[in-house]
């Protein structure tokens, strides 16, 4: 058991070149969950991180120069339907699973080649290291977000926690922690000329599906995107059929973060995209040492094993007290 529960880990180290570059010694990092089923990551070319539980593949998390923010894509449910949807043809800056924000300072952390000219910035990893949890295992990135120019605006800590499937429910844990590295640094800081409010789809931002008959919901029992558009809820929900099955997935809002419940952006329109966007109604500003911190929850889940739907209220609820 002892020999079993040996942890292979190799620190990810850094090089200092044109800026900092990711070097990856070796690329197997194995863990045992309490649960006795076995994560790993598995290290695979162009900067990709391969997270298996049981030898099946849960999630690729890829980072790198190459990019402008890291993603996670694919996400698969336990009974393999795929939750996110990366570059689409008609938003290819649709990172499936990430971090961005249209504004910061006056650069664009999202829209990658479709930023306005000058303004494009790079979320750009300057260290990952591997992690065992007591029930999966964790990514975490520490990066820089630069503009074109050089110009360092924001040193970032991001955790990805994979936890062991809980039958058809595949959960990962998001923690954000962005600290100002310029003197002042504001989220949120472009204003629409008729609501003299921040761009709306931020922070932690997911392209979903595709899914048939898709159904937009969240914990304030609103109904279809439209509704579920800027309405501050604890969760907000996608589900709908892929291949053929059922499928579910939703973030879920930590009661500790500062919107909570936030307003998220939710949209519809023959795309399948959600945001928990924190800074929704008005900008976020950091002088420079302070640091933002916001946690999240996604959820996975294909056929509920009993019952026609998934009870996400409870699992939001379980979430909130930190189990």
């Amino acid at each position: 058991m002892v020999k079993q529960n040996q942890r292979i880990f190799t620190r990810i180290s850094t090089v200092m070149q044109k800026g900092m570059a990711l070097s990856v010694l070796c690329g197997v990092f194995a863990f045992c969950a309490w649960s006795e089923e076995k994560m790993e990551v598995v290290r695979k070319p162009l900067e990709q991180f391969k997270i298996l539980c049981q030898g099946k593949e849960v999630a690729i998390y890829h980072a790198g120069e190459a990019l402008d923010k890291s993603f996670i894509h694919p996400l698969w449910t336990p009974d393999r339907r795929c939750v996110t949807y990366d570059a689409p043809a008609d938003h290819i800056h649709h990172r499936a699973l990430s971090v961005g924000w249209p504004d910061v300072s006056g650069i664009d952390f999202w829209a990658e080649s479709n930023s306005p000219p000058g303004k494009r910035g790079f979320i750009t990893p300057t260290n990952i290291k591997v992690e065992e949890t007591k029930d999966g295992v964790r990514l975490v990135e520490l990066n820089q977000w630069k503009s074109e120019g050089g110009d360092l605006l924001v040193e970032g800590r991001h955790e990805w926690t994979f936890l062991v499937p809980r039958g058809n429910l595949q959960i990962a844990d998001i923690d954000l922690q962005l600290t100002a590295a310029a003197p002042e640094v504001v989220f949120g800081s472009e204003y629409h000329s008729e609501k003299k409010s921040p761009r709306t789809y931020h922070g932690l931002t997911f392209r979903i599906g595709p899914f048939a008959d898709v159904r937009f919901f969240n914990s304030e029992k609103d109904e279809g995107d439209a509704n579920c558009m800027e309405k501050a809820a604890k969760w907000c929900a996608v589900s709908g059929l892929q291949n053929g099955g059922p499928v579910t997935t939703a973030i879920f809002d930590h009661p500790g973060n500062d919107s909570h419940p936030t307003q998220f952006f939710a949209l519809g329109q023959n795309m399948q995209f959600i945001s928990s966007s924190p800074n929704y109604s008005q900008p976020k500003i950091l002088k420079k040492g302070e640091t933002w911190h916001l946690r999240y929850r996604v959820i996975a889940a294909g056929r509920p094993e009993k019952g026609n739907e998934w009870d996400i209220e409870a699992l939001w609820r379980e979430y909130a007290l930190g189990r």
